[in-house]
């Protein structure tokens, strides 16, 4: 896609190359060895019992996708890009309309940019325009997500596509499951599978096509890979390789993910600290290397304006969790201090000072997880007055409610959720840090840091709640699952009861609060009302929105119009800069060369006052749909109406007097 050669029989000839040259590989370093017996682990038949019922459960929930193809938001952004790589074959779009456009009609006619941006203008929300070459357009984002969404629209059209969605949720849940699975057993998988895959915010963006459980099933994936190749299962990198290359698939994912790239800096340390690098270790790091550095090619070269911008801000994002980590180094050094003994036999190299020394600093991490949880939940909602920022996208203010960040995963996890995981991350750090669960523990504490402390985002909820879904929820399931186990296994048997009693009641709590979003499908309907509109048109018509809201009608209808429909779509954003001449002459010139132009109205648009050219009698629209409300201060749980109204009127060229 980024060499504009997308097409579903280029993948599948690369699908046989690839899957060709491994089954070579497996022939020639089998030929003359004899095969290896593998004791693999009986499986119990109650987990084949408990995932084929969780499949089927998990299926009917999820494969129920929201209709989110309307633009002005990330979702419908996401849609529109798919179905435009499998129509195109790229990522990059060149519109020959906005080619031909007239610099001095751009101010009107698309969205100004704030000054310190990438691009000077945006024709549709997440659709770029930086002017170089004229007719270019640059989606945002990181595109591996669109990319597969444009496999599904290959496949089957636009339902196919919203599709692509559910099924990385399903996998999402899965590779959570393999992970925990490979930790400690099925057991306390399916538990973990079932807290999650019930979870609003797992239920909510499963269906919601945006990439954070395509996140999700990368990440976990990688994870439980990691697992497995460090605790030495295998010695041809196979687990090594399949690690590396789901960690970097992250970073082409998504784009505040980088975060992670402490996870190489650890290993490099750990390798050599210890003396224990391995020969497969290349499988894990060129992969890994080599998807990152692709990851940051891409955002230089294909989506720069989009890439400019997010890193700006994620710095901002990821000094919090910096410092909270040379905050805990501090800690851990004080607290060095404290236990001369073990400092001192420490420095005398003995191994009896390390062994001394680490359970100190684990004890001082656990108490470190309990204190900033505790200060999160009561202290720091009460520390600031709510604080508004401007947000041009959407125009005025907006609340932003950072402060209340861990109040609010509550809501979709359960305070009980809360309490369960903290206490588990505690007991995990104190009793069960190895090779297999340190990166568990590291990678969930940093990515819980520095989104609990600062979103960065809209916090309209649910919205907000996005930048969970692929590690911090997931890690606060699988810690309280481990706490419930261990209480399960160390309890006397008279005692059992009462932690089956509390695994149900999270269960229940995690269910209750995901009920809304379980009935609830957004914009349901939306997409046979615009393509009832669509019919109206003539092919490849040029539809010009008289819209003056900061994100409209025009942006709404427009998106998909332009690329789920092929019609060129402008809006009439500021009709003080419209040079009237100018634009009667363009908009003559598409009369001529055969094209339909039309002029949609919206409420509180623009007056029509152009002197060559007239309005045909107009044509009145309603696209009626609902959604979840949009909440800032509590978990949504009502549905909303929507309703747009516009009329649509051709233009016709007014015979010379």
């Amino acid at each position: 896609a980024e060499l504009n050669r997308f097409s579903l029989l280029a993948m599948a000839v690369l699908w046989a190359m690839t899957t060709g040259i491994l089954l070579i590989i497996w022939l020639v370093r089998r030929r003359g060895t004899e095969p290896a017996v593998v004791m693999a682990p009986r499986q119990s038949r109650w987990e084949w019992i408990g995932l084929g019922l969780w499949l089927v459960a998990a299926s009917v929930v999820y494969f129920r996708p929201h209709e989110f193809v309307i633009g002005g938001a990330d979702a419908g952004v996401y849609v529109s890009l798919g179905a435009n790589i499998a129509k195109t074959g790229g990522i990059l779009i060149h519109d020959p309309l906005l080619g031909q456009l007239d610099p001095g009609l751009r101010p009107a006619l698309l969205r100004t940019m704030p000054a310190g941006e990438a691009a000077p203008y945006y024709i549709l929300p997440g659709f770029y325009v930086t002017g170089s070459p004229a007719d270019l357009i640059t989606p945002q984002f990181f595109h591996l997500h669109p990319v597969w969404q444009a496999v599904g629209y290959a496949l089957g059209d636009l339902p196919a596509e919203l599709l692509i969605t559910p099924l990385w949720g399903i996998l999402g849940c899965l590779a959570v499951y393999m992970t925990v699975r490979a930790l400690w057993g099925w057991q306390p998988a399916m538990l973990a599978l079932v807290a999650l895959s019930a979870t609003a915010l797992q239920v909510w963006f499963a269906r919601y096509p945006t990439a954070e459980v395509l996140t999700q099933y990368f990440f976990w994936t990688g994870a439980w890979a990691l697992a497995q190749w460090l605790d030495r299962r295998e010695p041809d990198g196979l687990w090594a390789l399949l690690a590396g290359l789901a960690f970097g698939e992250v970073f082409l994912t998504r784009i505040d993910t980088y975060v992670l790239l402490a996870l190489p800096v650890i290993l490099v340390i750990w390798f050599t600290v210890m003396r224990s690098w391995r020969r497969t270790s290349i499988w894990f790091f060129v992969p890994l290397t080599l998807l990152t550095l692709h990851s940051v090619l891409h955002g230089l070269l294909v989506t720069r304006p989009y890439f400019s911008l997010i890193t700006q801000v994620g710095v901002g994002l990821l000094l919090p969790g910096l410092l909270s980590f040379l905050s805990a180094g501090v800690l851990i050094g004080l607290a060095w201090t404290v236990w001369p003994r073990q400092k001192r036999r420490f420095w005398a190299g003995t191994g009896q000072a390390v062994a001394d020394f680490v359970p100190v600093v684990l004890r001082v991490c656990a108490a470190l997880v309990v204190v900033l949880a505790l200060f999160a939940y009561f202290i720091r909602p009460h520390l600031s007055e709510v604080r508004l920022f401007s947000y041009w996208y959407g125009g005025g203010e907006i609340p932003a409610l950072d402060q209340q960040n861990f109040v609010r995963l509550g809501w979709y996890l359960s305070p009980l959720g809360l309490a369960l995981s903290v206490a588990g991350t505690a007991c995990l750090i104190v009793r069960e840090i190895n090779r297999k669960t340190a990166f568990l523990v590291i990678a969930g504490g940093i990515f819980s840091v520095v989104f609990l402390w600062q979103i960065s985002a809209n916090p309209h909820q649910i919205y907000a709640m996005r930048r969970y879904v692929p590690q911090v929820a997931p890690f606060f399931i699988v810690t309280a699952t481990y706490l419930l186990m261990i209480l399960h296994r160390k309890v006397t048997a008279r005692w059992r009861w009462s932690v089956v009693v509390l695994t149900l009641a999270w269960i229940a709590a995690i269910v209750v609060s995901a009920r809304a979003f379980v009935r609830q499908v957004d914009y349901r309907g939306v997409l046979s009302q615009i393509a009832r509109v669509d019919a109206s048109l003539p092919a490849a018509s040029v539809l010009v929105f008289n819209d003056t809201a900061p994100v409209g009608v025009g942006d709404f209808l427009g998106t998909p119009l332009r690329f789920l429909f092929g019609h060129e779509v402008l809006i009439v954003r500021d009709a003080a800069q419209l040079d009237g001449p100018l634009w009667e002459m363009t908009v003559r010139s598409w009369l001529d060369s055969g094209r339909s132009v039309f002029w949609i109205d919206t409420e509180g648009g623009h007056s029509w006052s152009a002197q060559t050219l007239s309005l045909a009698p107009p044509e009145e629209y309603v696209v009626e749909t609902d959604m979840l409300e949009g909440t800032y201060d509590r978990r949504p749980s009502a549905v909303v109406p929507l309703i747009w109204r516009f009329s649509m009127a051709r233009i016709v060229a007014r015979a010379a007097q």
